[in-house]
Parts: structure tokens; C-alpha cells; sequence
């Protein structure tokens, strides 16, 4: 059996691949706490562990050490082309596993032009099209812009009057500062969304859908709700897709 690992910026989930492929129930834990999580104990009902790690070599040695010794875990990289997708990065080495794990989970669920957002820590915002040649999905490239806690801590710190401490709600005209902020920070994530769906649209001349993942997910999707059509919230997209990944590394 395969478990597959999503080490992102904060925290860390994973989870079995049945053999009809679906993920068993993921579990997850904070970086800070994962040598003491359960992960350990479900790496000794496997024989195989495909790891996306975004969070550093410290965390990398820290799953190492974890690992039994009838598992060598494949810490995934990007390539040109995996899973029937190829890749246009410039650098292909340099593209976030976990962005790349997750368009290619993207590709198969819908297999058409899609905008894949993963709603973190970090926001990153990537543009999947359909190449006329092969017919294959064809990763185009995207953005990364902080998240919405990020941007929310930006203005607690950075400015004297302003906290994001409570909660706040989108209004068309916020009557209220901390409505103010929470519009502010939302507006600038659904206008950096709906400019890249734009750009998609035009260069493939076919309406995408818009995959969305991450803790954030349902937030955001609610908001770009009011803007754009065809909005998913898919769960775990990386851990799909690296399920898809350790199929093909079979």
C-alpha cells in the first residue's frame, strides 16, 4: 500500500491510497509537532511513501528519520512531463512540488482547461491548458501572492490602528474597519483570481473551470462566487495528485 505525504509551509497531512485509488481518511498535524504525530505509526502499514515536501531540508531530515527501514520514501520532484501533463515551467526543477502535484490531480478530474488555486499559507494561482497536439493537459505557469492570514498580519503589523484580530465580512461599501480589511484582503485575492481567468480564457478560447484547495478554499470560493461561474472546491488536491504520481512511479 501507498501513503502519501503533503508537507506544506505549516502543516503536514497524509494518507493511504486504496487500490481503487481513492485516499483513506487524511490525517494531519502542524510541522512543529510531526515527529510526535501519528504519521509514524501508519508508515509501518505500508510499503511505499511518496512525499511532496515544500517546508525545508529540516523537515525533510525529520521525515527521513521517520521512515522504517522497509521504506525508502521518493521525495517527488517536478518533470517536463508526468500523469499525461507536460510541463512549460522554465526551470522545471524550480516549480513547487505541491503546485505541480496539484495540477496534475486537476487534469484528472476534468481534463480541460482549468485555473487550480491552492489557498494556504501562500495563495498560488496556476493556469492548466489543453495542448492542440498531443491532447494532453499542458501546464502554462502561475502566480503566488501571500494568503489571507498573511495578508491580514501584514496590515496588523505594519500599521498602527488597523487589527485583524476578529472576524471580519465582505460588504460592497464596509462600514465598519475590521469589514474594511477583510473586504480589502479578499478583493485584491478574488481580483488576482478573476485577472488570471481572464488570461486563461483568452489564450485557450474555452471557458475554465476554477479549482480551488486549501485551507482557505471554501472562503474564497464563496467570494470568487460572486464574480466568476464554474468554481470547485476540490479536498487535497496535492495528495491526489501525488497518488497519481506514485501509480505512475509503480
Amino acid at each position: 500500500m501507498l501513503l502519501v505525504i503533503d508537507t506544506g509551509n505549516t502543516r503536514t497531512k497524509w494518507a493511504k491510497v486504496q487500490a481503487d485509488g481513492t485516499l483513506s481518511e487524511v490525517q494531519v498535524t502542524l510541522n512543529a509537532k510531526l515527529t510526535a504525530s501519528a504519521l509514524k505509526q501508519d508508515l509501518t502499514s505500508v510499503h511505499k511513501a511518496v512525499i511532496a515536501n515544500v517546508a525545508g531540508h529540516e523537515i525533510a531530515a525529520q521525515l527521513n528519520s521517520m521512515m522504517p527501514e522497509h521504506i525508502e520514501p521518493i521525495f517527488v520532484v517536478p518533470k517536463s512531463e508526468a500523469c499525461h501533463v507536460i510541463n512549460r515551467y522554465e526551470q522545471v526543477e524550480t516549480l513547487g512540488i505541491d503546485r505541480w502535484a496539484a495540477v496534475i490531480a486537476a487534469w484528472h478530474m476534468h481534463k480541460q482547461p482549468s485555473l487550480i488555486i491552492n489557498a494556504g499559507t501562500a495563495i498560488t494561482i496556476d493556469a492548466l491548458g489543453k495542448d492542440k497536439v498531443t491532447k494532453k493537459g499542458e501546464y502554462l505557469g502561475g502566480t503566488i501572492m501571500p494568503g489571507l492570514q498573511l495578508l491580514f498580519s501584514a496590515l496588523s503589523e505594519n500599521t498602527a490602528n488597523l487589527s485583524s484580530g476578529e472576524a471580519g465580512r465582505m460588504d460592497v461599501f464596509p462600514k465598519k474597519t475590521i469589514d474594511a480589511i477583510h473586504t480589502g484582503c479578499m478583493s485584491a485575492i478574488v481580483g488576482a483570481v478573476v485577472l488570471q481567468m481572464k488570461q486563461l480564457e483568452k489564450h485557450c478560447a474555452f471557458l475554465p473551470k476554477v479549482v480551488i484547495s486549501g485551507g482557505d478554499a471554501v472562503k474564497i470560493a464563496e467570494a470568487l462566487g460572486h464574480q466568476l461561474k464554474r468554481v470547485i472546491v476540490a479536498d487535497n488536491l496535492v495528495l491526489q495528485g501525488l497518488a497519481l504520481i506514485g501509480e505512475e512511479l509503480v
